[in-house]
């Protein structure tokens, strides 16, 4: 059976300290919503994102920039789906930018 477009390759969710956090990957598009930083949980613009990089937030959580050129949204991971998160991302959006100074 082909893969669903509908479906996403990766569905990664991580509540930090109150934060809600998704990332879904699908073969067309990336998708992501964070409420970290927010007052409500809202959805990433993609169209408007000119590149990506995963930072260390904490011993417990990982930062996954989506730079605008506006703002950066942040979506929050578990450390456990890093490797994950990069690898999908990697294909879906092309190589990540340096990281921030």
């Amino acid at each position: 059976m082909p893969d669903s477009p509908v479906l996403p390759t990766l569905d990664l969710q991580h509540t930090w300290r109150g934060a809600l956090c998704r990332v879904r990957v699908f073969r067309d598009r990336v998708t992501a919503e964070t409420s970290y930083e927010r007052e409500t949980l809202l959805p990433v613009p993609m169209e408007a994102v000119s590149g990506w990089r995963i930072e260390e937030c904490d011993f417990d959580a990982v930062c996954v920039e989506f730079v605008t050129m506006t703002e950066i949204w942040r979506v929050l991971l578990s450390p456990a789906d890093e490797s994950l998160a990069d690898m999908a991302l990697r294909t879906a959006l092309g190589a990540p930018m340096p990281a921030a100074s």
